[in-house]
């Protein structure tokens, strides 16, 4: 009986061995690698599926610049067991209303400190995990990296997307005025390197999560995204792209267990964002984002708070363009920003106010001109937002793309491999609209699983899906970094640079880290250290008095009493 299951046994690991190996290769075949290595990039540096999470990750860096506590964001490292986490988030809070009246009455602006609307005089809500941004630190060309859960994430972007960017620009809400009264500024900053024709700008903005569009639930307020006008080599002709971020925490457990709820959701914003995901249509305050179908109530309400500051950012853009129109507009986003990436595309192309097909009478000037009809979504490991008959009409009318419904198998016997020919042409065709969904199939968040909602776009599936992929769910194929990884690997492009996010252990900066004292004065100040030396290491920007102020700053709310 022992050999029989041994023999059982050898079989099943060679069939296991085929299946996660054998068919990796023949997923990205040699012939079909080579032939879109041979394809047009039209004005792009290399394959616009990376190049577009490259974008994304981009939005993750700009995010973690702005975090005033990179060394514990999400108060982690308060969590010592004794709940000390809960007790220093209500002295940060504290502090926040004192703060805030401070910063309304002295109309304090870039340099502010963002994230509770107490801290800018806006409606607050006490039952968000209270954390702290500024928006001065933005600095697109160089790396950085924070602590949000025991471990380093460091958020890398290819140069080929950064040494091209000269300007930089901040949207935000004024202090104490309404959600529609905002302003953009110019964040005055020298890039470390940039390539001889540099001239592309970047405009980040600000929006809200935490608002699953319920009574008494303001959202708190960070960075959402950016706006990138990219050049072609004639520095004439150029492209937008509208990016979106994805959302970032501690731990996820916690925070998704806690955002469940609806009246009574609590914890981190991005996360009750997430879970916002009962539908709602045009009669319920979805008429902005489309006229038919459901969307998530979420996604559909961040959207309302992001509208004005992106659009801001588009009309600034459109005056320093020489009023020029784009060529072509992306709108991409990984995870929470993919799902933000297509309920924005839906308000262009579906919506009563700024559409439908960019046209409503909510766009100003010359945007109206711009190709909104020709717009192309790319999503990486995004979350359904809608209803079949809304993602249907999206998919298969907005961007003329083929859409995809099961009610059993969660697997698109359609999608495409990304060393799929007709991908690059249709990316880079001006007279066209487009939608691709990126995702590697053992995504449990992107995978489509159970009812309730459909997927936008054409699948493209990174690597090879089937029955094995179901019993290996993994988090961490939602990764960018993993799914770069294969994209990458597969396409086996050397035009991709090889860069990406990365983690690390918390002792590879921080070997003199002593996990018994964590959350003390003595082991912040050793993970202030830490930080700080990542940068002088490496010798790129930092701001160091910034951060000395900053963290003086998070030691004075933790000794309060």
């Amino acid at each position: 009986m022992k050999t029989i299951l041994k023999t059982l046994n050898s079989i099943f690991l060679l069939f296991s061995f085929f299946i996660l190996f054998g068919c990796a290769h023949t997923w990205y075949p040699n012939t079909a690698t080579t032939e879109v290595r041979k394809q047009n990039l039209e004005n792009f540096p290399y394959h616009p599926l990376v190049y577009h999470l490259d974008l994304s990750i981009l939005a993750y860096r700009l995010y973690g610049q702005t975090l005033v506590c990179p060394f514990d964001p999400y108060y982690e490292e308060a969590n010592n067991g004794k709940k000390n986490r809960v007790q220093f988030m209500e002295k940060v809070r504290s502090w926040a209303t004192i703060k805030g009246a401070e910063q309304v009455k002295s109309e304090i602006g870039l340099s502010s400190y963002r994230g509770p609307g107490i801290l800018n005089g806006f409606d607050d809500n006490r039952r968000h995990d209270p954390i702290i941004y500024r928006y001065d630190g933005i600095y697109p060309w160089s790396s950085n990296i924070s602590n949000p859960l025991n471990s380093w994430t460091e958020y890398l972007v290819p140069k080929e997307i950064t040494a091209r960017i000269t300007d930089v620009y901040m949207c935000y809400r004024k202090a104490g005025k309404s959600r529609d009264s905002v302003v953009i500024e110019k964040i005055v900053a020298e890039p470390i390197e940039s390539a001889p024709d540099a001239r592309d700008i970047l405009m980040a903005f600000e929006g809200g999560t935490g608002d699953k569009g319920l009574k008494s639930q303001p959202a708190s307020q960070s960075l959402m995204g950016f706006v990138l006008v990219r050049y072609y080599p004639d520095n004439i002709n150029f492209d937008v792209h509208i990016v979106f971020r994805g959302s970032r925490s501690g731990s996820a457990s916690r925070a998704a267990l806690q955002a469940l709820k609806d009246n009574k959701a609590k914890g981190n914003p991005d996360w009750i964002t997430d879970l916002g995901y009962d539908l709602i249509g045009p009669e319920s305050g979805a008429a902005f984002v489309t006229k038919s179908g459901s969307v998530s109530r979420g996604m559909t309400t961040s959207m309302a708070t992001i509208m004005p500051t992106l659009f801001e950012c588009l009309k600034q853009l459109e005056k320093l363009s020489d009023h020029t129109i784009p060529n072509r507009i992306y709108v991409t986003g990984h995870s929470l920003g993919g799902g933000l990436a297509q309920i924005f595309a839906s308000a262009l192309l579906l919506g009563d106010q700024y559409g439908p097909d960019g046209t409503g009478s909510a766009m100003s000037g010359r945007l109206r001109d711009w190709p909104w009809k020709q717009l192309k979504l790319v999503t990486y490991s995004a979350p359904r937002v809608g209803d079949e008959s809304w993602a249907k009409k999206m998919t298969a009318e907005g961007l003329s793309s083929d859409f995809f419904s099961t009610t059993i198998n969660p697997y698109d016997r359609n999608a495409l491999k990304p060393t799929d020919q007709t991908i690059l042409p249709r990316l880079t065709d001006p007279s066209k609209p487009s939608g691709f969904r990126v995702l590697l199939p053992s995504d449990p968040i992107t995978t489509q699983k159970i009812p309730g909602g459909k997927h936008v776009g054409k699948t493209v599936y990174v690597s090879k899906p089937g029955f094995f992929k179901q019993l290996t769910q993994n988090f961490k194929a939602h990764e960018p970094a993993n799914v770069r990884e294969q994209l990458t690997s597969g396409l086996n492009d050397l035009r991709i640079p090889a860069s990406a996010w990365k983690y690390s252990k918390m002792t590879d900066l921080n070997s003199f880290r002593d996990k018994s004292k964590k959350g003390t004065p003595d082991e912040y100040a050793k993970l202030a250290s830490s930080i700080k030396k990542y940068y002088q290491d490496r010798k790129i920007h930092f701001d160091t008095l910034r951060f000395n102020s900053d963290f003086n700053l998070f030691l004075e709310i933790y000794k309060a009493d």
